[in-house]
């Protein structure tokens, strides 16, 4: 017999997903189990990953331990599926290669998937990282936000009330950066999101020891030279 779940952020979903990631849709995604079986249907409009792979209004066969991704922001753990679907938390599956979908030899645990690490399975974990501090969008601001598909800051390039409120707009970046930016463009995997965003943190350090660096030179050659005009005029 046939057992069908639903998930998304519709609380009446058999898994109800937070408010908050609203990348995910009301209702996302069907999974089924079906004489020893689980399929994942994605019915979303943002498409939904397995593995690191994209599906979008498809329907795939889904095994213990694949890394199932609702849009780009929640990360599904299997025991919330076991226990929606009241299977034990591991089913055993015969070896049927490496392809796309098909399950691991034996009981032995696979590899995460690209762009994922232990550490992401569950929603909570991706969401920590979303929410941790961004060196890059703070420290560029409206410049970070064009390359990263948040636009508003660009109302810092606003004559007088822009630029008086440039500062605010910066660290309101720096707190929410992450979060915005997982959702303003399209990115390959998790790992690649993690290494732009660590690259334009990279830069921000350069820049800052830069100008820290001038602004000593330029402080020192003045001092020089008021030393000089004193020493010669005085």
């Amino acid at each position: 017999m046939e057992r069908k779940i639903t998930a998304g952020r519709d609380p009446s979903n058999d898994i109800h997903v937070s408010e908050s990631y609203d990348g995910v849709s009301r209702t996302h995604a069907n999974i089924y189990y079906s004489n020893g079986r689980i399929s994942f249907e994605d019915i979303s409009t943002n498409g939904s990953y397995v593995n690191n792979n994209f599906i979008h209004r498809s329907k795939i066969e889904i095994f213990p331990n694949d890394v199932v991704m609702l849009g780009k922001q929640y990360v599904l753990p299997w025991s919330t599926i076991n226990n929606a679907l009241s299977l034990p938390s591991q089913r055993p599956t015969e070896p049927k290669g490496q392809a796309f979908g098909a399950p691991y030899p034996g009981s032995q645990t696979p590899p995460p998937a690209s762009g994922f690490s232990d550490s992401y399975t569950s929603g909570r974990s991706l969401d920590r990282e979303l929410n941790a501090w961004n060196w890059g969008a703070f420290f560029f601001g409206w410049l970070w936000g064009i390359f990263n598909g948040v636009y508003w800051p660009l109302v810092a390039l606003i004559p007088y009330v822009g630029w008086a409120a440039a500062l605010i707009i910066n660290i309101v970046l720096g707190i929410k950066g992450n979060a915005w930016a997982w959702k303003g463009r399209y990115w390959k995997d998790f790992s690649h999101f993690r290494r732009v965003q660590k690259s334009w943190a990279m830069w921000a350090l350069y820049v800052f020891i830069a100008s820290v660096v001038l602004c000593i030179t330029s402080l020192t050659l003045f001092f020089s030279v008021i030393k000089a005009l004193i020493e010669n005029y005085g």
